[in-house]
């Protein structure tokens, strides 16, 4: 099956699964399970081998260069709009599971295994590490670029980036934590589990907060523009907690927004607005609006795989899709 787009949009047969899409200016790069990025537009597309072997995680580099990967080859690639490509450091052997940036302050951070790299603003070598208890789960950054989350076995870890010598606040919950947020305002931190569910600490007390029910782990956050509310995967619903008032969702049922008789796989708020795009893991893409939850638009119809990732463009005229059936799109609204 291919994609069937109601509305105007370009498809695309990408070779390989969606690991992750980003937009750099008016191109979006898709990182691929086979290695390679493909950067594609309304006037075309073009395929860069950026790995030897698969593209794991990615963001977009902090000054707009590119889209940088990490793969199990152990390097960090650099991929432009333009479709070129090259290493951007090589650390070692070790995967790497996931890389975060910062536009705010330049940083990037990388993880391999129990460690993440550093880079100060500019620099393609490591400034240092930082250690954690165990393999991290996942990373992220403030929306000042200045503390780094680290999820790993046991909870999460704070640390201002660029102080190597950072110990770290530790915030913990027993169990493993396989990703991690931070809410725009820098007051929570939340932790996807691995025995499903979330858990969270409001700042700087580190107040505990719950967030269960989910019959799927959850793989995919996103917090709407002014940061009160977080989406989540994980249900046949995406499963939304209010982050209003001094205790967050604490005591407060969530929004269920798009209940189909499918696992919902990824989730990314509109940049603008209190619009939703939702991704299912039958392949099905939904546009829904959070204040009457009505279905604004079925941006395509169940397919082949399930949709791993969604990215909208700066002014969220433009919605990118990738599935793991090697599918993708790019969906004027």
């Amino acid at each position: 099956m291919t994609w069937r787009v109601y509305t105007d949009g370009k498809r695309l047969a990408l070779g390989a699964p969606t690991t992750a899409a980003a937009w750099v200016g008016d191109t979006c790069l898709f990182a691929l399970g086979d290695g390679a990025v493909v950067a594609a537009n309304f006037e075309g597309h073009k395929r860069a081998q950026a790995h030897d072997g698969a593209a794991l995680c990615a963001t977009p580099h902090p000054e707009g260069a590119g889209l940088l990967t990490g793969g199990d080859d152990g390097r960090l690639a650099l991929t432009t709009p333009n479709g070129e490509t090259e290493t951007f450091a090589a650390l070692g052997r070790k995967w790497i599971d996931h890389v975060v940036a910062s536009p705010a302050t330049g940083v990037i951070a990388a993880a391999q295994g129990k460690e993440a790299a550093i880079f100060k603003a500019g620099a393609r070598e490591p400034s240092h590490r930082f250690a954690y208890p165990s393999t991290l789960g996942g990373l992220a950054f403030d929306a000042k670029g200045r503390r780094l989350a680290g999820a790993h076995y046991g909870g999460a870890t704070l640390r201002y980036a660029l102080i190597e010598e950072d110990a770290g606040t530790a915030c913990k919950w027993a169990g493993s934590h396989i990703g991690v947020t931070i809410s725009p305002e820098g007051d929570y931190v939340i932790t996807a589990m691995q025995e499903t569910g979330l858990h969270g600490w409001r700042m700087p007390d580190k107040l505990d907060l719950r967030m269960t029910g989910y019959p799927a782990k959850t793989r995919s956050f996103s917090w709407d523009k002014r940061g009160r509310w977080l989406a989540s995967s994980g249900a046949n619903c995406v499963v939304i907690w209010p982050f209003t008032g001094k205790l967050g969702p604490q005591g407060k049922p969530p929004v269920l927004v798009g209940e189909r008789p499918a696992l919902v796989t990824c989730v990314a708020f509109h940049p603008k607005d209190e619009r939703i795009a939702i991704g299912y893991s039958d392949g099905l893409v939904r546009l829904e609006k959070l204040d009457d939850r009505d279905v604004l638009i079925e941006l395509d119809e169940p397919g082949e795989g399930a949709v791993t990732a969604l990215a909208w463009n700066a002014d969220g005229r433009v919605l990118a899709v990738g599935d793991d059936a090697a599918r993708g799109a790019l969906i004027r609204i």
